[in-house]
């Protein structure tokens, strides 16, 4: 093998994109350099990322298996470089740049500037807003250090004049930021990153041009995308031990193509021609790197990519360059190219993570093959982590969850919550529900006490204050443990202040409620990567925002979640050894022996450039810097590089959020080669296993067995013998709600903070009726009933659970029905009736049965006869007539058979009269008395008295049999909506399986 340094300076070398590139990197520097274990030592390689430099590091232990003990080289990313570490050595470039300032510090010192110029504006924008806005701008400040623009601040009149109102003010605030940016960060002793790492990087480059360094330096797998980078590259190609490696220089394309690439920001190839143009070789001049050995099958592979992302203009003649190709390299060399190269297309992101699992699951069943992941697309990377947790799979994710999403993160959101919305009941049981919630006890033993506390506080919304959720509770030991976690939110509470005055406040009550009976809070809370970058947060909180207002406890709030959210943890755990899930920037250098690309729709990968606040295209290009479809180049490289892999897999789908998706124009132009090149061939670019076969073969589940409708039949002995009137209608609609309130003494429970339902309603109009016919009497009504009425409507609402918001537009829709209901009511008095009785309870024993029937009459009414007519309040639909008339609404004519027998309480027995429904909406129609047996069907009240107590007695007769099971909805034209006890007897199963049934035969 040749020398690296046996050619004249510069030494560009590139290596093919199949190979192993840091593998083959590290046996070159090693059989050149590694005579001695430490010979290594004197080497100086600089990777892209520092996940390349992990990777490469790796690489050199991993050769020949060797177990001696070797000094490696000195690995350094050339992106991210420190002053403080070799090459840089400790005082020769320590002045060059300040410290790079905390990107929290920046980001806080930024959105203080958009604040003040919203204000001036006469805004009102939020500071998790401002932060939002921040990053780009931040991302704009970086372009402009990289690039090297000096034309932003002096964006001139001619530009802004062409420009929109809107755009006008961003260019004016940019270059205000440029102006007073450089000076406030002179004030704080700061630069800014890319400022720093520029400087850096073109002092290196200076140096080492005057001072060559002792050993040898090789800048192995950059592009040369960065300006200072491309330079200290160029630098260290002219050094007299100085190489640099491209990582997949394409040295076949056509001419023509080659100098098209410079008017295409979107290919590959752009920035790696810009920077052999800057040190002046030609790519023919640029070597392979030692001891790589191309195959025939590679070479075709990297044709086939090359063709698919040649520059737009230059693919008119595309069948042409395919005979061409056939003919220079040989029959068959195109369809070479696409052997081990192969695409899923699934119908959705669900079904698309489900076969990249199978596929790396299916990598693991050959001992010591290697499988990765690469997708920009973190939707689809949570859902292929799910799906390999469901093989028990832990996969190296290099993005992590967002601090949000782990459980410290949520714990502290969580306590935010509860502070906010003291009253509440909802967010003290999230907050408890957290594994670190502990409030000084042993965790199992309070969990027990909080789900006594979680059922006191079901139904309405306790109240406005924490006082207010402790007086709910009447079990003392629960009042304590409240009132507890209440005072641990106390000073979560209170007026705007500091943002450090909050973060504080946060922590505090963080490690009060994670501590236990044996371990501090702290240490409980802060642990694990998850409870560092916590802890890291609300410290960089405390330390870095004196920038920003004062804040009230929702603003507060809405940032701690906005920079949660953009926080990234990544998991220090176990995780397999073989496979791991990256992004593509992560992924650049890196190989496996299956390279799955996902995610590869339009607006994925490519991800769309959206739409930057701060700078028009225009203004882009009038300051000095690059588009942004540079971006698309640079992930178009990494695309071309992963899809060279021996084995690739690209998948993509047919959807995405739920719309049809757009197949990436890479995807879309690598089809259109393969038919091109392979005519019609069916093969191409199918994989070799159906994995979407399998992945639907996963949900299949053959000859299933439908549910089957449930039957109890429990003892005699403990079926009911006594039920209340409106059960009576549950016992012939829906009779396994009986059985499963009766017999099992199930009851439905209430949600938490549940606002005003149309029971609540219902119940407080029936109170504020009550109240106002008692308060009332027989007598003619009193000139003020009105505003009784509206006054004991109000109370009975904020009695039920309203809040003050509600109660607006509840009391319009209760003053309609008060004005309507006492205007009927005159009526009624006009004619001698008179209410007899109100909300009044009877029990009636049916016959010699044994059986009780209890009920409670919302109005007896006495008329001048001597009948007494049964009135029952509606606020809701009212049963129709023909429910009634065939049997299935048995409350009025029971208890018309109550009033004759005398059931009631403080009521002798006397003829019934009419039954009527009275429906109280409060709507358009606020009112509406509807008799119950009227319309063609009615029967006199004698008559359907008689017919229902028949029917009580063929039900009480028919249960007491103990083959009779309680059957479940058994009307299907009568049943109810959605019943409260349906889930418990599966009614969606096997109801649907007897329709499917019903519908086969």
């Amino acid at each position: 093998m040749s020398g690296i340094f046996d050619t004249p300076a510069p030494r560009i070398f590139t290596t093919p994109p199949q190979a192993d590139f840091l593998k083959l990197l590290a046996a070159t520097l090693k059989a050149e350099f590694g005579t001695t274990p430490e010979s290594l030592a004197q080497v100086t390689v600089l990777t892209p990322t520092r996940r390349a430099g992990r990777a490469l590091a790796a690489a050199f232990s991993d050769i020949d298996g060797s177990a001696q003990a070797t000094l490696l080289p000195l690995i350094r990313p050339i992106g991210d470089v420190d002053a403080d570490d070799p090459p840089f050595e400790p005082g020769e470039l320590a002045g060059i740049a300040p410290p790079a300032i905390n990107p929290v510090r920046r980001s806080f010192e930024l959105a203080r500037l958009i604040l003040e110029k919203d204000r001036a504006q006469g805004g009102e924008m939020p500071v998790s807003g401002a932060i939002t806005l921040a990053g780009p701008l931040a991302t704009l400040i970086d372009d402009i250090w990289t690039e090297g623009a000096e034309g932003v601040p002096a964006l001139g009149d001619q530009i802004r004049s062409l420009l929109p109102e809107h755009l006008q003010q961003s260019a004016d605030f940019v270059a205000i930021v440029l102006t007073y940016w450089p000076e406030r960060l002179k004030e704080l002793g700061f630069s800014d990153p890319a400022q720093r790492r520029s400087a850096l990087l073109s002092a290196l480059a200076r140096r080492w041009r005057e001072t060559p360094p002792d050993g040898p330096v090789i800048a192995a797998g950059s592009t040369g995308s960065i300006p200072a980078a491309a330079d200290l590259m160029a630098t260290i190609a002219g050094l007299p031990q100085g190489a640099v490696v491209l990582p997949g220089l394409d040295r076949d394309m056509d001419d023509k193509a080659w100098t098209a690439l410079k008017a295409d920001d979107q290919h590959p190839q752009q920035a790696m021609q810009a920077f052999l143009e800057k040190v002046g070789l030609a790519r023919q001049d640029v070597a392979d790197w030692p001891g790589d050995a191309v195959t025939r099958t590679g070479q075709a592979r990297q044709r086939v990519i090359a063709e698919a992302l040649r520059p737009a203009e230059e693919t008119s003649d595309w069948l042409k360059r395919i005979g061409e190709l056939e003919g220079s390299w040989g029959e068959g060399f195109l369809k070479s190219g696409f052997s081990g190269l192969s695409l899923i297309e699934a119908p959705t992101p669900e079904m698309e993570a489900r076969a990249i699992a199978l596929a790396l699951r299916e990598t693991l069943e050959t001992p010591g093959k290697t499988a990765m992941v690469v997708t920009p697309d973190r939707g689809l990377a949570d859902r292929v982590l799910s799906a390999m947790r469901s093989y028990g799979i832990a996969l190296d994710d290099s993005a992590g969850r967002p601090l949000s999403q782990t459980p410290a993160g949520s714990f502290l959101r969580l306590i935010l919550d509860a502070a906010l919305d003291p009253g509440a009941a909802a967010p003290l049981v999230a907050l408890w529900a957290s594994p670190l919630f502990a409030l000084g006890e042993d965790r199992g033993s309070i969990k027990q006490q909080l789900d006594g506390i979680d059922i006191a506080l079901r139904g309405a919304r306790p109240g406005r204050s924490f006082a207010d959720v402790s007086n709910r509770l009447e079990d003392k030991s629960h009042i304590g443990i409240l009132q507890r976690l209440t005072a641990s939110l106390e000073a979560l509470t209170g007026a705007d202040r500091p943002v450090a005055d909050w973060a504080r406040a946060h922590a505090e009550a963080a490690e009060a409620l994670a501590a236990t009976d044996k371990q501090d809070g702290a240490l409980r809370l802060w642990k694990n990567e998850d409870g560092e970058a916590a802890a890291l947060l609300l410290r960089e909180l405390i330390t870095e925002s004196d920038v920003l207002p004062n804040l009230s406890l929702r603003a507060y709030l809405d940032l701690f979640d906005t920079l949660a959210r953009s926080r990234p943890v990544r998991p220090r755990g176990a995780v397999h050894p073989r496979l791991s899930l990256l992004g593509p920037i992560e992924a650049r250098l890196l190989s496996a022996d299956r390279v799955i690309l996902a995610g590869l729709n339009e607006g994925i990968w490519p991800a769309a450039l959206g739409q930057n606040p701060w700078m028009s295209r225009g203004m882009r290009q009038s300051a000095g810097l690059p588009p942004r479809e540079k971006r698309l180049g640079l992930a178009a490289h990494d695309f071309a590089q992963l899809a060279c892999a021996p084995e690739a897999i690209l998948t993509r789908s047919a959807r995405q959020d739920g719309a049809p998706a757009v197949a990436s124009r890479w995807l879309w132009r690598l089809q259109t080669l393969a038919r091109g090149a392979l005519g019609a061939d069916g093969a191409a670019l199918s994989p070799d296993s159906d994995y979407i076969g399998l992945a639907h073969a996963l949900d299949f589940t053959p000859a299933p067995e439908p549910v089957r409708e449930p039957r109890p039949c429990p003892p005699v002995k403990v079926r009911p013998d006594t039920l209340s009137v409106t059960e009576v209608r549950n016992w012939i609609r829906d009779p396994y709600s009986i059985y499963a309130r009766r017999v099992l003494g199930l009851r439905a429970i209430d949600a938490l903070d549940q606002n005003m339902q149309a029971a609540e309603r219902g119940t407080a109009i029936h109170k504020a009726l009550e109240m106002f016919l008692k308060e009332t009497g027989s007598g003619p009504l009193p000139k003020t009933a009105l505003e009784d009425l509206k006054s004991h409507g109000r109370q009975a609402a904020i009695a039920a659970g309203m809040d003050e918001a509600e109660l607006v537009p509840e009391m319009i829709r209760f003053e309609r029905l008060a004005q309507w209901f006492l205007d009927w009511e005159a009526r009624r008095r006009e004619t001698g009736i008179r209410p007899a009785a109100l909300e009044c309870w009877a029990e009636w024993a049916v016959g010699d049965t044994g059986f009780t029937l209890r009920g409670k009459a919302d109005r007896l009414d006495s008329r001048p006869d001597g009948r007494i007519d049964i009135l029952d309040y509606k606020t809701g639909r009212t049963p129709s007539p023909t429910a009634t008339a065939a049997g299935f609404e048995p409350q009025a004519p029971l208890e018309a058979a109550m009033v004759r027998d005398g059931a009631f309480d403080d009521l002798d027995p006397a003829e019934p009269g009419d039954l009527l429904y009275l429906q109280l909406g409060g709507g358009s129609t606020p009112g509406a008395e509807k008799p119950v047996n009227q319309g063609r069907n009615a029967k006199p009240t004698d008559e359907l008295m008689a017919e229902y107590e028949a029917v009580l007695h063929k039900l009480i007769a028919r249960y007491r049999q103990e083959d009779t099971p309680y059957l479940s909805q058994i009307f299907a034209q009568f049943e109810n909506e959605w019943g409260d006890y349906d889930r418990l007897a599966r009614r969606a199963e096997w109801s649907s399986a007897e329709e499917d049934k019903g519908g086969g035969s």
